[in-house]
């Protein structure tokens, strides 16, 4: 038996980046975003979403 494998290379797909040397929009926070980080604010300042749990529904 003879087994064929390929080399994976993160060639075919790159990594999404934003512009460096951007700053949290909150007025009194001066964090340096990521150029990974799609968000316009640092992690102690983003809006928290809280995932639909399956079957029931969330109030508001």
């Amino acid at each position: 038996m003879r087994v064929h494998a390929e080399r994976f290379t993160s060639t075919e797909r790159h990594t999404p980046r934003n512009a460096g040397g951007r700053v949290c929009e909150d007025p009194d926070c001066e964090t340096q975003l990521s150029v990974y980080n799609e968000q316009d604010f640092c992690s102690l300042h983003a809006v928290m979403v809280v995932p639909r749990m399956r079957g029931k529904v969330l109030e508001d």
